[in-house]
């Protein structure tokens, strides 16, 4: 068919010829890629010639907004600004919170919030990025926010403590359920390490720089050559724990003289601190180090500090690093060592205070002596495992004869005892032989591990005493007593410990120097064996013959086959005081060992010569208060008259009522203000068994009773 026959093209404009020059006339509507309006409708899109919107747009009326490769872009950014908007927001209310934290004006603002970042101190501004953190990587507001979960930490939410075939069941709980539905715990993240009281003004900063090297001069190498404090300044420590700040200066303001202030501020910072974290998880050692030396030497909350310090240490695991330390995790070390620190300061007050210890005796105690073989030990690693042993010793006695004052040990129960007392003589061998032809370098005298030698055979040994009390002995036979060839040897034991320990103190100057600085359970130690020492010699005393409330102390107690020798005990015990006397006046006024002369002073008092040759007699009756005897005077008194008015103060209730807090004397049983008068708290005609008596220590204070946190 020819080109002639073919059929004319129409067109929107009229007919096109099918010759060259007509199709070169006849210009074509241009296919674009498709506008905004086009691609809502999903048509094609024309664009005449010359024109600038679409057929489609053109007919609709509307405004033509033609394709663009950004329109993506475009609509991602939209997108973006909205997300960062929102995170911008998050910011802003966080730093205001961390404003109002730190005593800040709080700044409106994007610009605001960031001036107010670069206004915090270093530690501070670390601190807060800290606590922003999560907010940052896109968390959501109610897991990051406020809300922590019940169940496991973060991270330890896995199965890799657990069999595949049996899992642990609380972990097995939470895997099998929500977490986010078990946040049941609401509180502030930011309590964990603040806020930083230093950094608010409430303690100078000169102040806590005094304090902090006080503490790493005199205090800190006495615990396992500076194991519990690494830090060798205060902004480093700063930087890891308010809490472990916190308590470092509390403990070196309770170790310096005139410093009651400071001590106030100190320990209310750190009060304050460990409410804030009680309901917190922890993964900061260094918190529970802060607990640890908590635990040593605050008295009052001792129990409280040592208690936490385990359960966090559990929550963090230390009891297993043990077995990743032995398969050559050497990262593992510093977790392995804490690990053993907690079970000395466990084991410690649950003996002092007769209570069964939160840690038991597994692989890892057992095996204490392979971290000497790590090639990573020092000095203080072998001190620390020397103790684990000991307290390994003393632990198995406890169970073996519980602590009820009243039951009395068996034939049996001596023959243990007699192999618990042979292995604590082997371990004073054992650490003799390894201080021989050492270099020693370290604050701690040779005389404290005799010390504790001491210390550990008058515990094991003194049970063996059990159910002797004055009435027993007035009134019934030498006989009815029961005194034994197994029991003399034992009593005879633990006279001759406590006496040696006594005599050591008094004897020993090196001792001496550093005794104010040893950790509360030796001061508890030796305090009870000097008020055990002044029971011995009560506790077979007979009625004078006026019977006016006085006892007749024998000369000795040969006729029940005891090695006590009354004049000697007394002379030694009041050797004692005034040896503690002097040491308490190298520290505050709230210091244990002051309570501890004051206690004995008065114990003292009772006493008096009789007129046969090295015969006393003792009085029932106390014939002073405390506040009479400070301020009248005696020949044992040692009270200045800075010391004086402050006795004067407390007693007329004019300062320091809020120096102690309700909930923290309530921790190991507060001391209440009416037993003083209903009963008499020197009473020594009681039973012989000991225990860490707040009675004896603090009872005494009756001036403020409420004193009892140190």
């Amino acid at each position: 068919m020819s080109s002639s026959n073919k059929r004319a093209k129409l067109s929107d404009e009229g007919i096109v010829s099918d010759y060259p020059q007509a199709k070169a006339k006849a210009a074509k509507p241009r296919l674009t890629r498709a506008c905004a309006e086009c691609k809502k409708h999903k048509i094609k899109c024309f664009v005449q010639p010359g024109q600038t919107a679409c057929n489609k747009c053109l007919k609709s009326g509307v405004h033509c907004v033609p394709h663009n490769f950004a329109q993506t872009f475009i609509d991602e950014d939209a997108v973006w600004k909205a997300q960062a908007t929102a995170r911008i927001d998050l910011l802003e209310d966080a730093v205001k919170h961390l404003s109002r934290h730190n005593g800040l004006p709080v700044l409106a603002g994007a610009d605001g919030a960031m001036s107010a970042l670069h206004s915090l101190s270093e530690p501070d501004r670390e601190r807060s990025m800290q606590t922003l953190s999560p907010l940052s990587t896109g968390q959501s507001e109610s897991v990051a926010g406020n809300f922590t979960p019940e169940g496991p930490s973060v991270g330890l939410r896995s199965h890799q403590d657990d069999s595949d075939l049996v899992p642990l069941p609380m972990n097995n709980l939470y895997n099998l359920t929500d977490p986010n539905n078990s946040q049941l715990i609401r509180v502030d993240p930011a309590d964990i390490n603040g806020p930083d009281f230093i950094s608010q003004g409430v303690l100078p900063v000169s102040e806590a720089e005094f304090l902090f090297d006080h503490y790493r001069c005199y205090i800190n190498p006495l615990l396992w050559d500076g194991m519990l404090c690494s830090h060798k300044s205060l902004h480093e420590a700063r930087q890891s724990s308010s809490l472990l700040v916190a308590v470092v200066l509390t403990v070196a303001a309770l170790h310096v003289p005139n410093r009651e202030e400071s001590l106030h501020i100190t320990y209310g910072a750190f009060v304050s601190l460990m409410r804030g974290s009680c309901l917190l998880r922890c993964q900061n050692l260094d918190v529970i180090r802060g607990l640890c030396i908590g635990a040593f030497y605050l008295t009052s909350l001792s129990w409280a500090l040592c208690s936490r310090a385990v359960r966090v240490a559990t929550e963090m695991n230390l009891h297993k690093s043990s077995l990743q330390f032995a398969r050559g995790s050497l990262e593992s070390y510093e977790r392995v060592r804490l690990w053993y620190v907690l079970y000395v300061c466990d084991h410690q007050f649950a003996l002092a205070y007769g209570r069964p210890p939160l840690m038991h005796e597994d692989a890892a105690i057992r095996n204490a002596e392979k971290l000497l073989t790590s090639g990573l030990s020092s000095k203080g690693d072998h001190s620390l495992v020397a103790q684990v042993r000991l307290f390994r010793i003393l632990a198995s006695g406890y169970f073996m004869h519980g602590c009820d004052p009243d039951l009395e040990l068996s034939g049996r129960d001596f023959e243990k005892l007699k192999e618990f007392d042979i292995s604590v003589d082997q371990w004073r061998l054992e650490n003799q032989s390894k201080e021989v032809g050492s270099v020693r370098d370290s604050l701690i005298p040779p005389a404290a591990n005799a010390l504790y030698y001491h210390l550990a055979r008058f515990q094991l040994n003194a049970v063996a005493l059990r159910g002797i009390s004055a009435r027993q002995a007035s009134h019934d036979s030498i006989s009815s007593l029961n005194m034994n060839w197994d029991r003399q040897e034992a009593s005879n034991i633990a006279i001759m410990t406590a006496m040696s320990t006594v005599k050591l103190i008094v004897d020993d100057g090196d001792l001496q120097n550093v005794l104010i600085w040893l950790p509360i359970f030796l001061h508890a130690m030796i305090a009870v064996c000097a008020s055990f020492l002044l029971k011995m010699a009560v506790v077979f005393g007979e009625p004078a013959s006026e019977n006016d409330g006085t006892l007749h102390l024998p000369k000795d107690l040969a006729r029940y086959g005891l090695n006590f020798h009354t004049k000697t005990a007394l002379t030694n015990v009041d050797r004692l005081v005034k040896v503690l006397g002097q040491v308490a006046d190298n520290a505050s006024q709230r210091h244990v060992v002051r309570q501890v002369v004051t206690g004995l002073e008065e114990l003292l008092q009772r006493f008096s010569p009789c007129r046969n040759v090295d015969s006393f007699l003792y009085s029932l009756r106390r014939s002073k208060d405390p506040l009479s005897l400070a301020l009248n005077g005696s020949k044992r008194q040692r009270v200045t008259g800075t010391d004086r008015d402050s006795l004067v103060q407390r007693h007329d209730g004019g300062i320091d009522r809020n120096y102690a807090d309700e909930t923290v004397t309530q921790i190991n049983g507060p001391v209440q203000a009416d037993s003083a008068q209903q009963q008499d708290l020197f009473d020594l005609t009681g039973d012989l068994d000991w225990r860490f008596d707040h009675g004896f220590l603090f009872g005494i204070d009756v001036i403020d009773s409420e004193l009892t946190f140190l």
